[in-house]
């Protein structure tokens, strides 16, 4: 059985010219696609860049990578044996939106990431967008409502991080505003029980189980369940480094094990994701209105 991977973030320190070995690696563990997070722009200051990423990825974050891997949009077009989708890490993307997303879909941009930590984080040690770029709430839920409105635009599929204990309301918001884009709202939204009642209401609604092996070994019984429950909206994700493909091999292998008998591996890995995906086929028609219309991005 193939799997597809949700969740792969496209960082890497070996040269470009290695990568295709990184993806016949993939290829060898049973990767048939996966989804690309790619950061096209991003501060020329490190201590912004990493208000924005989790203290426990600092080490694998730094100018040097992020220049490495911005333009890797050109490597995926020619990489023919794994179905790889390009998604825009907009995590950085603040102004002149409209015109950026635009650049960014003629590139071959197919996805939108947002990681959407308007506050400090301290749990999971973010600075979050208040001390990266010194905005308010209000300003931060108007560039990811701008972000998304583009992205529904040109029908591509959102994979959002964003802690739902704090934040579910302006999640919920997102999901009905934009019926006909499918979102992945990433690591169970950081709890079962607020992720549940979207799963029940919004078909566009999708979550994957990223970075949650630790969790699912203390609860394997509680977690099962839950993907039994919700198995038609459940994706695979590893959370993994494209430049550190032993991750996801170690990641895929436990969930592989953990639902051996349950007889939904293949909505989990394969069917589910296509699902996510099959939605956002039918952009809005080129004659439509600008997705931002009305609104100033800058």
């Amino acid at each position: 059985m193939m799997i597809y991977d949700a969740h792969i973030h496209f960082l890497f320190k070996c040269a470009s010219s290695k990568l295709k070995c990184k993806f016949a690696y993939l290829n060898e563990i049973g990767v048939g696609g996966f989804d690309a997070l790619i950061i096209p722009e991003y501060p020329a200051v490190l201590k912004t860049v990493r208000h924005m990423v989790p203290e426990i990825y600092h080490k694998e974050v730094d100018l040097e990578i992020l220049h490495r891997q911005k333009d890797s949009i050109h490597i995926l077009k020619k990489e023919k044996g794994t179905a790889i989708v390009p998604f825009l890490d907009a995590r950085y993307i603040e102004t002149d939106i409209e015109r950026k997303f635009r650049m960014y879909h003629e590139q071959g941009f197919r996805g939108l990431k947002l990681l959407y930590v308007p506050e400090e984080d301290k749990v999971s040690k973010f600075g979050g967008m208040e001390n990266a770029f010194g905005r308010s709430l209000a300003q931060s839920e108007k560039v990811t409502s701008m972000l998304v409105d583009c992205a529904s635009y040109y029908g591509m599929p959102v994979l959002m991080h964003v802690d739902l204990r704090r934040y579910a309301e302006f999640t919920e918001n997102l999901l009905k505003n934009h019926p006909r884009t499918s979102f992945n709202i990433a690591h169970f939204g950081f709890s079962r029980r607020k992720i549940a009642p979207l799963l029940d209401r919004y078909p566009n609604c999708y979550t994957d189980m990223a970075s949650l092996v630790p969790y699912i070994k203390k609860q394997p019984s509680a977690y099962l369940d839950f993907v039994k429950h919700y198995r038609e909206r459940i994706l695979y994700g590893s959370d993994g480094l494209i430049g550190r493909p032993e991750i996801i091999l170690k990641t895929s292998r436990f969930v592989i094990g953990w639902l051996n008998g349950m007889g939904i591996s293949g909505k989990i890995f394969y069917e589910n994701y296509m699902d996510y995906h099959k939605k956002n086929t039918e952009p809005y028609p080129v004659a439509a209105r600008s997705p931002l219309k009305g609104k100033k991005s800058n």
